[in-house]
């Protein structure tokens, strides 16, 4: 079962982020709760009504790899909905996850790619539902 959260305990990130700097940041990881395996994780901070998203790590690469890092990200991005934050911006994404992001309708600014209005993007409701509404 993979468990997506926010973890307690910064002692299992340490090796992924060994810079003393990167302990006060906040992190989402998904890990495999069956053999007890990190499967990724992302390091951000959120201040008012604007996420950054500094790091994102894909220790697992197996098929489903892009499906765990939705799930984080939707994980994180719904947390932050509720926190009252409406942009987004992603610092030094990859390439790999680049993709990603334009999808979802992100645009570059400057260095990094931003989304002004990340809840209406990510929680819209599906085609279908909108036109039983």
């Amino acid at each position: 079962m993979i468990k997506i959260g926010f973890p307690r305990d910064f002692s299992q990130l340490k090796a992924l982020f060994p810079e003393k700097e990167k302990e006060r940041d906040l992190y989402i990881t998904a890990e495999d709760t069956e053999i007890s395996q990190l499967l990724g994780v992302v390091r951000f901070i959120y201040k008012d009504n604007k996420v950054d998203i500094f790091e994102m790590i894909m220790v697992y690469r197996g098929d489903q790899y892009l499906v765990v890092f939705d799930g984080m990200i939707r994980t994180l991005l719904a947390k932050m909905a509720e926190e009252g934050c409406t942009i987004v911006s992603i610092h030094d994404v990859n390439e790999e996850f680049k993709k990603y992001f334009i999808d979802h309708e992100f645009i570059e600014e400057s260095e990094v790619l931003m989304h002004r209005d990340f809840p209406g993007e990510f929680f819209k409701l599906c085609p279908g539902c909108r036109e039983n509404k």
